[in-house]
């Protein structure tokens, strides 16, 4: 009966215990949400017993469980709980257990960071020097070179002859404008031609005004005027004797006296442009000014060039012999070059050759065929002439195919393998402005780089 009577008594406890709990926890919540109360939060360990292993490896599970919510003890049960059920026996695991799948992994080695420049290196080929002094060069970078090979064979070839040479003007398009009198230059209403301007013949390129003294002047005046006074007073005696018939031996008289007044005229022109007359300067051939002395008010005396005027699609070259025997075999020649010190090959056809000795030498002319842009005159050239009574043997190729090495000494690079070139030091004869002859270094039927090959020296 005591029992019957202490069971609700009991219950209504339990209950106002677990709400006075409830709200205890409420109010310390808030309290801590708005940061009344700042008593840290306790850490809660959850085990979990079917994988003991694998937690105590795996971080992100100790992680997972450290931020787990807190759960209620299995012996304490929350209220209105529903009590556990019997445990059951697992099943036997058709797979290795978990701890020991954890314990192959842990004992497993970690991989490393790979290596960029391996990579890059795996990547693109480099180029590389090998132990017998050839070099490995990648098909990409060949492509990127622009690498050309061509085989060179044994041929017998005319020697060539090297002469030292400069860059003339054409006799038949070159002019020079010169002052005939003592002037002072004035310049035209399109004003001075500068050096480079295009002229053509026939054009007024500026004007000599005659440069004379008071007392030069005075005298020109005084003759100027004693003459037009016998020019009138001839000219009034001519007429006087048309109009006698009966005069002895008239027509002689009149014949002497109109001779005398053409003459007295003649020389009063003369005189007349001392005094008010300019002198004409013209361009004398179509070109372009090459040379220019011309100042405004500059005094310029008689036989003074002030303009040259050059043709530039009409040059020669000018080249001397010191064997007389070079001299005669070029005479007879008709394949001539030559090249200038930036490397460009003209043609060149044979003109002539002079008999008078120039410094011991004999001069020789040659016509450029189709000059290019920026030939200067006197710019010095080396022509090449054959001479087709010697013949050489050796081994032509392209210009370009020469290098020079970090010694300085010339070299080709041949094609070993399809991606190994090897370099050759060679001993080379000039053939023409385009083309050398190998004379030594190389052995015929060899693959040599005839373009890139200035490229595949940076290597060294």
């Amino acid at each position: 009966m005591v029992n019957t009577a202490t069971a609700p008594v009991a219950a209504v406890g339990s209950y106002i215990s677990s709400g006075s709990n409830a709200l205890s926890q409420f109010s310390w919540e808030v309290a801590y949400m708005f940061g009344v109360n700042r008593t840290p939060v306790s850490q809660v360990h959850v085990t979990d017993a079917a994988m003991p292993a694998a937690s105590a490896q795996d971080p992100s599970a100790r992680e997972a469980g450290q931020t787990a919510p807190a759960a209620p003890p299995a012996s304490q049960p929350a209220p209105d709980a529903t009590p556990p059920m019997p445990p059951v026996a697992p099943s036997e695991p058709a797979t290795p257990p978990v701890a020991a799948v954890a314990e192959a992994v842990a004992a497993a080695p970690q991989p490393r960071a790979a290596d960029a420049k391996l990579l890059a290196s795996l990547a693109v080929d480099k180029p590389q020097r090998r132990p017998d002094g050839s070099y490995f060069v990648p098909k990409p970078l060949q492509r990127m070179f622009d690498i050309r090979t061509h085989r060179a064979d044994s041929v017998r070839t005319p020697l060539t002859v090297k002469l030292p040479g400069r860059i003339v003007p054409d006799p038949n398009a070159h002019g020079d404008v010169e002052a005939s009198l003592l002037g002072r230059i004035e310049p035209p209403k399109t004003g001075m031609p500068v050096l480079g301007e295009t002229v053509r013949k026939g054009q007024i390129l500026g004007y000599v005004a005659p440069a004379i003294g008071v007392v030069d002047r005075s005298q020109v005046r005084r003759e100027v005027a004693r003459l037009t006074n016998e020019i009138r007073i001839t000219a009034e005696s001519v007429e006087i004797l048309k109009q006698f018939w009966f005069v002895p031996f008239r027509d002689g008289k009149v014949m002497q006296a109109e001779v005398r007044l053409e003459g007295l005229r003649r020389e009063r022109e003369a005189l007349l442009p001392m005094l008010q007359t300019q002198e004409v300067l013209r361009a004398a051939i179509d070109g372009v000014i090459s040379a220019s002395t011309a100042i405004n008010g500059r005094i310029v005396h008689p036989g003074e060039k002030i303009f040259e005027i050059v043709n530039p699609q009409r040059l020669w070259i000018e080249a001397v012999a010191a064997d007389p025997e070079v001299a005669r075999g070029t005479q007879l020649v008709h394949d001539a070059s030559a090249v200038t010190p930036e490397g460009d090959a003209l043609d060149l056809t044979f003109i002539g050759s002079g008999l008078a000795l120039q410094q011991q030498s004999v001069p020789l002319m040659f016509r450029i065929e189709n000059p290019m842009d920026g030939l200067r005159v006197g710019r010095p050239v080396t022509v090449t002439v054959r001479n087709e009574s010697k013949m050489r043997e050796g081994i032509p190729i392209a210009r370009e195919a020469v290098v020079n090495d970090s010694g300085g000494a010339e070299q080709v690079w041949e094609l070993v393998e399809p991606e190994v070139f090897m370099p050759h030091t060679v001993k080379t004869e000039m053939i023409d402005g385009r083309s050398v002859l190998i004379s030594a270094g190389l052995e015929p039927g060899a693959r040599i780089v005839t373009h890139g090959a200035r490229l595949l020296s940076q290597f060294q």
